[in-house]
């Protein structure tokens, strides 16, 4: 057994078919109801591998929900889309596998091609270098057409 699950959340925005909300509701339902189910304070989350798929308003709501949850204390965060591709329905797979491999190693990669903070996404603990993850829960966060939106948290065993 390399992990467990511990929750998850699901919520869709409804607001057409490529089109995200600006306020991060979705996502950040989304997360808020993984949470509960799984138990788990915000607190307790080492790393996040968010959607991250370089698009501007998907990114930009996707920080806004994270900033609205864990603002200061935000673990550090990491995408894989910028070095794999956006795979579409395979992309929470491998987001999912990439982050329970994180958490069992307690790390964080960093964004290799990461030069600057895109315009909405301040505050966002990214970085280019890779990092120690501050525990062995992570937070895995996908999206998908129709404004669809997950979030789960795995544990490292």
């Amino acid at each position: 057994m390399l992990g467990e699950y511990l929750g998850g959340g699901d919520c869709t925005e409804g607001e057409s078919l490529f089109d995200v909300r600006e306020d991060g509701d979705g996502v950040r339902r989304s997360i808020v109801s993984a949470l509960h189910d799984a138990g788990v304070a915000f607190e307790d989350i080492g790393l996040i591998v968010s959607h991250g798929n370089g698009t501007p308003a998907s990114d930009r709501s996707e920080a806004v929900a994270l900033r609205s949850i864990f603002g200061d204390a935000m673990p550090p965060v990491t995408s894989v889309k910028w070095s794999a591709g956006h795979l579409f329905g395979a992309a929470a797979l491998l987001d999912l596998a990439v982050g329970l491999e994180c958490a069992r190693r307690q790390v964080v990669p960093g964004i290799g091609n990461l030069e600057q903070i895109a315009p909405g996404c301040e505050g966002i603990n990214v970085s280019a270098a890779s990092r120690s993850a501050a525990s062995g829960i992570v937070l895995v966060i996908s999206r998908g057409f129709g404004g669809t939106n997950s979030a789960v948290l795995l544990r490292a065993v």
